[in-house]
């Protein structure tokens, strides 16, 4: 049996009509997003990388100031550090969910942090509580990077309503997806205005249209951020399956951590926890096995056998690229240990019942071997 690592969500792909309504599309996503995480301003993007840019561009942070984030993420986070002039802190990760440790980013502040970054990693929601209190003691920015969590939740609030900035990713990976496209939203006007500038060309193309300035004019630097008419046709397409989507994702999720539950070796192969404060959306199952050697060997031990299963992240603050522009502050007690163990099974929405049974039952049978 053959199991890949992905396939894309199908809905709306290979039937997107020639004509569509850009207008009608974008409203509609625009009022999906808006029952998911409030009423925050919410614009579509190019992609989850540049809305992060973007986020730290709006913020106008001065040059030099330090910015707290996970060195258990994705090199975005850094680049979109990097890119506005800024130094990348990186921190610690809680080992059970793979997210930022609160704690970690208390002990890394100082007197030039100016906003913090975090991911909700796998789907998972950050311990928002802990992180918030931080961020208002210190007056902090916070960034929620949820190109993960889409439909999960912090308690009762939809992940990516969180932040005073929050991005989102509809790329190739995700469950919803138009293969390549990205959003931001807004817990701040000001900020949002500040966006609509930079993301037409840096003018004030808006203000102007609204009758609130007598000229169109460029005000700022700026770039284009818009979202290709026929890829919000796609993300409507998704959107309007959301829950048929979510819901088959977390069928399969609790499939995997069901049948792993009650085999032999259990004690060999570490589950994800899930938090009480946590819905999650089924995006992503990994497990942990005892040491680097086992990961490798296993996933070797998969792919002989036409499993397609993955490591994930590399910590940054290891990279050649990261010990350049910034500095992890704290103990790496996690980051490393923990992410030489992980690996990440196949999981999306085609997958099917038998193929997972299949996967389980093969990496279980690796621990099994005389």
């Amino acid at each position: 049996m053959t199991v890949p690592f992905h396939k894309a969500t199908p809905f709306g792909f290979g039937n997107l009509p020639i004509e569509n309504d850009s207008q009608e599309n974008e409203s509609f996503c625009k009022n999906w997003f808006k029952g998911e995480i409030g009423d925050r301003p919410l614009f579509f993007t190019k992609s989850c990388t540049q809305s992060l840019e973007l986020a730290l561009a709006v913020l106008e942070l001065p040059k030099n100031s330090e910015v707290i984030i996970p060195s258990y993420g994705f090199v975005s986070l850094a680049n979109a550090v990097v890119l506005n002039g800024l130094k990348c802190v990186f921190v610690d990760c809680n080992p059970e969910s793979m997210n930022i440790d609160p704690l970690a980013i208390e002990r890394a502040i100082s007197s030039n942090t100016r906003a913090v970054i975090a991911i909700n990693y796998g789907g998972l929601s950050c311990d928002y509580d802990h992180i918030l209190g931080i961020c208002r003691k210190y007056k902090l920015m916070l960034i929620e990077d949820n190109a993960h969590g889409i439909g999960g939740k912090f308690k009762n609030t939809g992940l990516g309503g969180i932040g005073d900035i929050s991005t989102f990713s509809f790329d190739r990976l995700k469950s919803i997806t138009c293969s390549e496209g990205g959003a931001i939203s807004f817990g701040n006007t000001t900020h949002a205005r500040r966006f609509e500038q930079i993301s037409e060309f840096g003018t004030n193309r808006s203000d102007y249209f609204r009758g609130l300035v007598p000229n169109y004019e460029w005000t700022r630097v700026g770039t284009n951020t818009n979202l290709a008419s026929p890829l919000l046709g796609i993300l409507r397409a998704q959107l309007e399956q959301s829950e048929k989507i979510m819901s088959t994702m977390q069928k399969h999720w609790a499939r995997y951590h069901s049948l792993f539950s009650t085999q032999r070796n259990s004690e060999k192969i570490l589950l994800p926890r899930i938090s009480e404060y946590c819905a999650h959306n089924g995006y992503m199952f990994w497990i942990k096995v005892p040491s680097l050697e086992d990961r490798n060997c296993l996933i070797a031990y998969l792919e002989e056998r036409g499993v397609d299963a993955r490591f994930h992240y590399s910590p940054l603050h290891q990279s050649m690229y990261g010990r350049m522009v910034g500095e992890f502050r704290g103990h790496d007690v996690n980051s490393t240990s923990e992410s030489n163990r992980l690996i990440r099974l196949p999981l999306y929405y085609d997958i099917t019942q038998t193929q997972i049974e299949f996967v389980v039952q093969k990496t279980v049978a690796f621990f099994n071997r005389a």
